[in-house]
């Protein structure tokens, strides 16, 4: 039996393995100093951005924590502040973030696992997420 005008649906099948970044925080690190060590690798970054970590936690996801980071300046910093604007807006809880910024959870399989969400400048996002990328890791692009 086929569904959807006729369609018959793809079957999904294991989902590929994207690119964690290169570790930006040890196992006894917290958010703080994982966010200054993001502002680090991204002083090297071509274009100026602007990202607003929100880190969000509790049953009801009430925001825990705004984190403005300033990349692709030779001073690129972080601060706990929520910025007036920003290119970039990432949401996710304090745990999904430390996975990420200790190399155990690729950014992708976090946005499309539903721990992470993403708003913005998508095309940005993606080139800061290629920039921070282990180099040892094949990249792949999402879309």
């Amino acid at each position: 039996m086929t569904w959807q005008g006729g369609k018959r649906g793809k079957e999904a099948g294991p989902m590929p393995v994207f690119a964690r970044l290169k570790p930006l925080a040890a196992a006894q690190d917290d958010a703080a100093k994982a966010f200054d060590k993001l502002a680090q690798a991204l002083s090297g970054y071509a274009n100026p951005v602007r990202l607003h970590v929100r880190l969000v936690g509790g049953n009801e996801g009430a925001v825990v924590e705004h984190w403005e980071i300033e990349a692709g300046a030779k001073k690129a910093k972080a601060h706990r502040s929520e910025p007036k604007d920003a290119d970039i807006i990432v949401v996710m809880k304090a745990e999904t973030w430390m996975q990420i910024a200790q190399g155990r959870l690729a950014p992708y399989e976090a946005l499309y696992s539903g721990k992470l969400r993403v708003g913005g400048d998508f095309q940005a996002a993606k080139e800061i997420t290629r920039h921070l990328s282990d180099p040892t890791a094949t990249y792949l692009s999402p879309c």
